[in-house]
C-alpha cells in the first residue's frame, strides 16, 4: 500500500487548506498529557461534516466516519501512562490506528523514534499537519496501513494503538499484524487502550496463543454527560518458550 494518497511534502498551510476543502473549518485545540501538551487540529463544526457525509450516502456514495478525527478519552489516559513507560533506550515504536496521532507525537516530543500509521489517508493528512504544527515532523515516519492485510516489512520494539477494535472482522487479522511486526527482544511490548464497552474477545482469544497479558482499568467522568467511565488498558509480552 503507499505510504499516503495526499502529497504530504506540502507547507503546513497547503495541507491545512486541504483539510478545510473537505471538512469546513479546522482548528487546533491544546490537549494535556502527562505534563506534555500537543497542538492538535480538530475538525470545528462536526455535526455538520455528519450532515454533509448523510447527503453523499443519500445520493448513495459509500461514507466513511471519521473516527479517527476524535482525541478519545483512552487515548488521553494512554498518554499519561506514556509519559512515565520504561520504554528501552533506542526502542523503535509502532503506533497502529493512529487518527491524529496523539500518542505518537507525544512519544516524539519524549525523544523516542515513532513510526505513525493509519488507513484512512486524512488521518495521515491531519497526523502530518500536527507534527508540522508541533515542530516534530523531522521526528516521525508516516505509513498508510491496513492491519488487517498489510506487511510493513519491519519489526518493532513497541506497538501501540488506542480503540483499535471497533470493527469485529479485523479483531484476528490485527494479533496476526502484531505478532509479525513485534520484536522478539526481551523488552517488546503491545501497549492498547479501549473503552470497556469494546470487548474484542476474538483478539484476545488470538493473542493468547503468543502473548502473556496483564489488564489494569482507570476511571474517568465524560465531560458531555457527567457520568463515571472505565477504560481498560492492556500490556502484552510474547510468551517466554
Amino acid at each position: 500500500m503507499a505510504d499516503t494518497v495526499h502529497n504530504l511534502d506540502q507547507p503546513i498551510g497547503a495541507l491545512i487548506d486541504i483539510a478545510v476543502r473537505e471538512f469546513g473549518e479546522v482548528e487546533f485545540e491544546t490537549v494535556a498529557l502527562g505534563g506534555q501538551t500537543l497542538e492538535i487540529l480538530q475538525i470545528r463544526n462536526m455535526p455538520k461534516y455528519l450532515d454533509k457525509l448523510i447527503d453523499k450516502s443519500r445520493a448513495g456514495k459509500t461514507i466513511t466516519l471519521p473516527l479517527w478525527a476524535k482525541v478519545w478519552p483512552s487515548c488521553l489516559i494512554m498518554g499519561y501512562t506514556l509519559t512515565r513507560f520504561p520504554f528501552a533506550e533506542g526502542g523503535r515504536i509502532l503506533e497502529v490506528g493512529a487518527g491524529c496521532a496523539v500518542n505518537g507525537l507525544l512519544l516524539a516530543r519524549l525523544g523516542h523514534v515513532v513510526t505513525i500509521s493509519d488507513i484512512e489517508p486524512y488521518a495521515l493528512l491531519f497526523s502530518k499537519i500536527n507534527a508540522l504544527k508541533n515542530g516534530l515532523d523531522d521526528k516521525v515516519v508516516l505509513r498508510r496501513t491496513d492491519f488487517t492485510s498489510d506487511n510493513m516489512g519491519k519489526r518493532f520494539d513497541y506497538i501501540i494503538g488506542c480503540e483499535v477494535l471497533y470493527d469485529e472482522p479485523s479483531y484476528e487479522p490485527l494479533a496476526d499484524f502484531i505478532e509479525a511486526h513485534l520484536t522478539d527482544a526481551a523488552h517488546a511490548e503491545v501497549l492498547l487502550a479501549l473503552d470497556r464497552k469494546r470487548q474484542g474477545r476474538k483478539f484476545f482469544d488470538k493473542a493468547a496463543e503468543s502473548f502473556a497479558m496483564m489488564k489494569s482499568d482507570a476511571n474517568y467522568t465524560d465531560k458531555e454527560t457527567g457520568e463515571e467511565k472505565v477504560v481498560n488498558l492492556y500490556r502484552m509480552k510474547r510468551k517466554q518458550a
